[in-house]
């Protein structure tokens, strides 16, 4: 058995396989839309759970045969990445299968304290290539599950950003977890027709294209951290702006429109240059007609919020929010109506140090995966992390 570890944490792996769909897939050659063809290179999450004393199934085992059975349904998931003539890629469906491993940690779920995304030793949880790896042949899928003395588990899911996004692998592991629990099928059967996603659903989905100025060099250590903001504060926030405007803010506009302000005092920006806040919105709704359920291929936007740094810093947590929300509803109408406005129009030239990158996970659904223990107790995204970028 190899083994693998570090300071923190001391993870061997008991078995590493290639699982196949347990029926005969498709054999085909299927294209990638040209939202797919930009989102290049992998992205991992961790989902922790707890033991639970009325569960005697083992983890690993149930959800491997759970494995071979949603690939019969995402059949892509079996395939390998392959490069065409023109520079984009394409899945060529083998029925090879994704990776499976399994391991064993030395210690339980309690002695890792918070569970924050920065720890490094938590990258021993889940399967990802090396980042300078060629993609094309490699496998597009991997789960590791590992077993804590404790009787809590972590399933670590490594996919291919180019066939699937967030929601879509929010959609997966629910069918994961549905088998686990003994459905026949998933309950949202997956949707390929990556055809329906045109180049030029690609250039509406960019608010902006950016033109970044040549970086300042920050004399301080840039480093990962985990902020806890209770739902209280959030709820006391929320009744403070209500007194003052009538319009509901969700709990995303106001998390980020809090953060926004902080690093942009913290940064000592000059007033008279812009800050701007990037996030991601889900667009399967806006197409028209609206996407199917089950379509898992990349469709999220990239919404800009911009504001002059004075204006920012002098007015509330509500300006800020106010400004947050106006950019996805100006976003989500531009998109329905098909306006694309010419590049040239959108450029907006900014300093990198003025650009904070903010994903809501929440609405993935990931939390609301359950195996029969539960739903996780902790979702982490494992990417290789961004300068200046925070999750929620």
């Amino acid at each position: 058995m190899a083994n693998a570890g570090s300071s923190d944490l001391e993870v061997e792996i008991i078995e590493r396989v290639v699982v196949a769909p347990c029926l005969p897939s498709p054999r085909t050659i299927l294209p990638l839309s040209a939202i797919d063809n930009r989102v290049r290179g992998f992205g991992s999450v961790l989902l922790f759970y707890n033991g639970s004393s009325s569960v005697s199934a083992d983890p690993a085992k149930i959800i491997r045969e759970a494995l071979s059975k949603m690939l019969v349904y995402y059949f892509p998931f079996a395939g390998r990445l392959r490069n065409k003539e023109n520079g984009d890629l394409e899945v060529e469906c083998t029925g090879e299968g994704a990776v499976f491993v399994e391991a064993m940690a030395d210690t339980d779920l309690s002695s890792l304290g918070n569970l924050d995304a920065h720890n490094p030793s938590f990258h021993q949880l889940s399967v990802s290539p090396p980042v300078d790896s060629d993609i094309e042949g490699l496998h597009l899928a991997a789960l590791q599950v590992t077993h804590f003395t404790c009787g809590g588990f972590v399933l670590g899911v490594s996919l291919n950003q180019s066939v699937c996004d967030g929601k879509g692998l929010g959609n997966f592991l629910k069918g994961l977890a549905e088998m686990v629990r003994g459905q026949d099928k998933p309950s949202i059967e997956p949707v390929w027709n990556r055809e329906i996603v045109k180049f030029e659903d690609y250039t509406r989905l960019q608010f902006y294209h950016h033109e970044f100025i040549q970086p300042s060099l920050i004399d301080e250590k840039i480093v990962q951290t985990s902020l806890v903001i209770n739902l209280e504060t959030i709820n006391i926030i929320k009744r403070c702006i209500m007194e003052e405007y009538t319009e509901f803010f969700s709990t995303f506009e106001i998390v980020a429109a809090m953060v926004w302000l902080a690093r942009t005092k913290a940064f000592k920006i000059p007033h008279s240059e812009n800050a701007e806040l990037l996030f991601t919105m889900d667009m399967r709704e806006s197409f028209n007609p609206p996407l199917p359920k089950g379509y898992y291929g990349n469709v999220m936007g990239i919404v800009c919020a911009l504001d002059n740094v004075k204006d920012l810093l002098s007015g509330s947590i509500l300006r800020a929010a106010m400004v947050i929300k106006k950019s996805r509803f100006f976003f989500t109408e531009n998109f329905r109506l098909g306006i694309m406005t010419q590049p040239s129009a959108l450029t907006v030239k900014i300093k990198h140090k003025n650009v904070v990158a903010c994903s809501d996970w929440r609405q993935f659904g990931y939390d609301e995966v359950d195996f029969g223990w539960g739903n996780a107790v902790n979702v982490i995204p494992m990417q290789i992390p961004w300068e200046n970028e925070f999750g929620l």
